[in-house]
């Protein structure tokens, strides 16, 4: 049979049936994700046979193209054939084809039904991505058409329905925690932007009953730089997750907490302040999610533990620009020590090697940064330390004192 006749059959596992290599290799790609449903997992077994998984991936692809923003997809071969060669080539995992392929594909379609799409966007073999897809939801030409395609009572309804806390709103920032999945969709779905989070797809309330649970999820507007990607953050510290509206390297939790700390210095800080704030209200607005709501004490020890730099990042009063702090910073040089007698006991130069005045290196361990302290001794330096950062405790630190000039 020719290629493009099994392409152009709608149902997926009738063409993997017919191609024993590509079952097993979806075989293999399905035991290896972990975004799976779990119950769909737990029903077919650790023994499930390549058939079985090949019809409950069918399933799953049909109930992500029947479920967009933009109309049932479900009966045109090329979708689920394109979203199982990413799934089977590693290039996309589960929740990325059901959080965020579903509407992207759905974008693509509704545009070019409609005879809206460029040229040189119209051929959809050339698309290699999720992400490469997704660029036609947030090109500025076409988002205000996609507006008025999706069903505009259905975003009312969901602002209409949706429970969240607002931990922050000044003239830069709004945060928010979500405590619905109507919150979550609304915040995907607000002006600017269109992040690609999963919870807030339209099939995202699969996967805010997934996360919430183990944690809350906070959900950033840079209200200067709403319209690009850097502009829309969440993090969900339970998963060790925070990521951009692109989720740029979402498994790199160190590198976008970076990121985080560069673009937005001090602003965790906020975000921390106004969950303590709000306690109260979060605890009991997240009890239908988890019970007895959130612990908030244990949710501000995981981000200052999943995000230590953004945590310890700050503004510089008189450069908002500059890049954050993120090391103990250098203090002023204290007065020199009275010179000490040219034949001093040996015992005591050997002291001062390892304590005593002078300059040590201090290495913050979980961030890996550097920075060089002047301090009387070692217990001085602590105390410089501790009074600076009174989060970290001492055990963070590595310190080696530098040999003294002659």
């Amino acid at each position: 049979m020719k290629t493009v006749d099994i392409l152009n059959e709608a149902n997926v596992a009738a063409k993997i049936a017919k191609d024993p290599k590509t079952a097993k290799m979806l075989g293999i790609a399905w035991r290896h994700d972990a975004t799976l449903p779990r119950t769909l997992v737990a029903k077919l077994g650790p023994r499930a046979s390549d058939e079985q998984i090949v019809h409950a991936w069918s399933k799953l692809l049909d109930d992500t193209l029947r479920t967009n923003n933009y109309g049932d997809l479900s009966a045109d071969g090329r979708f689920d054939d394109w979203l199982t060669r990413l799934y089977i080539n590693g290039a996309a995992d589960y929740e990325d084809i059901n959080g965020e392929g579903g509407d992207a594909l759905g974008a693509w379609a509704a545009l070019n039904k409609r005879g809206l799409l460029r040229p040189a966007d119209q051929d959809f073999n050339k698309f290699r991505s999720i992400r490469q897809l997704q660029r036609i939801r947030n090109d500025r030409s076409y988002r205000n058409e996609l507006d008025r395609i999706k069903d505009a009572e259905h975003v009312e309804k969901m602002k209409r329905e949706k429970k969240d806390v607002v931990i922050v709103d000044n003239d830069r920032y709004y945060v928010v925690v979500p405590l619905n999945y109507g919150a979550c969709y609304t915040f995907g779905n607000a002006a600017g932007y269109k992040p690609n989070f999963c919870t807030n797809s339209s099939s995202g309330l699969r996967w805010f009953n997934n996360y919430a649970p183990d944690g809350m999820i906070v959900s950033i507007t840079d209200k200067q730089n709403q319209d690009v990607a850097d502009g829309k953050w969440q993090f969900h510290a339970a998963t060790n997750q925070i990521v951009n509206g692109d989720q740029e390297n979402r498994h790199d939790r160190q590198g976008n907490d970076e990121k985080f700390s560069k673009l937005f210095p001090g602003l965790m800080t906020e975000i921390i302040q106004g969950i303590q704030s709000h306690a109260e209200e979060i605890k009991a607005g997240s009890t239908e999610l988890t019970r007895g709501g959130y612990d908030i004490a244990k949710e501000i020890d995981a981000i200052k533990s999943k995000y230590p730099l953004s945590v310890a990042s700050k503004v510089k009063a008189d450069d908002p620009e500059a890049e954050p702090e993120v090391a103990p910073e250098e203090p002023a040089a204290e007065p020199a020590a009275e010179p000490q007698a040219q034949h001093a006991p040996v015992h005591a130069q050997a002291h001062d090697e390892q304590d005593g005045p002078g300059r040590y290196s201090v290495t913050h361990t979980p961030t890996n940064r550097t920075a060089i302290i002047p301090a009387h001794n070692r217990q001085d330096l602590m105390r410089k330390l501790n009074q600076r950062y009174p989060d970290y405790p001492d055990t963070d630190y590595q310190i080696t004192k530098q040999p003294n000039e002659a």
